[in-house]
């Protein structure tokens, strides 16, 4: 209350440093949970189908709010395009069960989130033996929302047009990533519900940002060197977090302005070969990209194909 003007302005770098996630994955999951309650479900005694949309809402958000708080303090937009959902298993009414969300893939302007609606075996004397092999989701977050129940009729539906029967089969490392985002179990033993892609862009005002940018601004990258000592963090920042700071951080001569004209086109001045965004997101994350693009790119190929039906 009584800070100076510079020491105010230190405090609030801290305290959004803080909330970055200076050198994680872009890839990283998060996990959100609810519950089926009784206004969202239907006459089935299951969650409604409408549910869903209302349930991603909260839960994107909340992704975008821990994974990029830069963008979003620069007053950054994240518009919704489309969403597409598989419903494989219908959830009980008053069930409880998990969002896990996923930023899997991008490119020059699209992300595809993938989140799978999933919920947890009722634990027996056997399963608590078993508790100890369930991954670890400690490190993701474990904030609930309003019941945001999400349900479908019992049968499956999806809203991603089907292949012609004459398409070619697609690569077998294709193959292979489909078969994991539809399968009905997930490696905890978890039960699938449903799984959604929703397909996104940064907005800043009517210019469209590209998403390395974002990642990159927000300290997302590829991690260090399997022979480096320590894995990036806030005591340990990835090499791009000094240009990050020159633009957005006061005490290092940028500012919030500056990070906004940035995203607003300002990184075209930037030459080629200086695009610190560039080297941040390659290795592996450029690998795993390209690898989840070209399934991910099936679904709005085949919406924008349906759109010129008559």
């Amino acid at each position: 209350m009584f800070l100076s003007k510079s020491a105010k302005e230190k405090a609030y770098e801290k305290w959004v440093d803080s909330l970055t996630p200076i050198g994680a994955s872009p890839f990283q999951s998060r996990v959100f949970r609810s519950w089926a309650s009784i206004d969202e479900s239907d006459y089935n005694f299951h969650l409604s189908n409408s549910s869903y949309a209302k349930a991603l809402d909260g839960a994107r958000f909340k992704l975008a709010a821990q994974l990029l708080p830069k963008f979003l303090l620069a007053g950054g937009v994240i518009p919704l395009a489309g969403t597409h959902f598989h419903f494989v298993r219908e959830i009980p009414i008053m069930a409880r069960y998990e969002i896990r969300i996923t930023l899997e893939a991008w490119d020059d302007k699209w992300i595809y989130i993938v989140c799978r609606f999933v919920s947890k075996p009722k634990r027996s004397t056997k399963s608590k033996n078993l508790a100890k092999k369930d991954i670890d989701t400690s490190s993701s977050s474990s904030a609930s929302f309003f019941h945001a129940p999400i349900n479908s009729s019992g049968v499956s539906m999806s809203s991603t047009p089907a292949l012609p029967t004459d398409a070619p089969a697609p690569p077998t490392d294709m193959a292979k990533l489909t078969a994991a985002l539809l399968a009905s179990e997930e490696p905890d033993g978890a039960t699938l519900h449903t799984v959604t892609v929703s397909q996104m862009c940064f907005k800043m005002g009517r210019i469209t940002v590209p998403p390395a940018i974002v990642f990159a601004a927000n300290g997302l990258g590829a991690p260090p060197a399997p022979s480096a000592l320590d894995t990036y963090s806030a005591t340990n920042p990835p090499p791009h977090w000094s240009q990050v700071q020159a633009i957005s951080s006061r005490t290092h001569g940028g500012s919030i302005k500056k990070l906004r004209d940035f995203f607003r086109g300002g990184w075209k001045d930037v030459p080629e070969g200086e695009r610190w965004w560039e080297e941040a997101m390659s290795g592996g994350v450029e690998v795993r990209r390209r690898r989840n693009l070209e399934t991910l790119e099936l679904l709005r190929r085949g919406m924008e194909g349906a759109r010129g039906m008559r």
